[in-house]
């Protein structure tokens, strides 16, 4: 028998993955994660969609390597 796991939902997420921009004209983005730094995608809203896919594209050219920080 197995016991059912309960959904983690996207307010319920700890940590947050960021990316530190290389450039000084791009701000830092942060997005909510698991602990493991995946982003739940169908949950973000349209701008913040484009803006990971974003920063996800240009890492190395405006963006440094994402690192996964808790959330205070």
């Amino acid at each position: 028998m197995t016991t059912p796991t309960r959904l983690t939902t996207f307010a319920d997420l700890a940590f947050e993955l960021h990316f530190e921009p290389l450039v000084d004209e791009q701000s830092p983005l942060s997005f909510p994660c698991d602990a493991d730094g995946r982003v739940d995608l169908d949950e973000l809203c349209d701008r913040s969609r484009c803006e990971y896919l974003f920063a996800h594209t240009l890492i190395g050219r405006h963006f440094g390597m994402p690192v996964v920080r808790a959330c205070a």
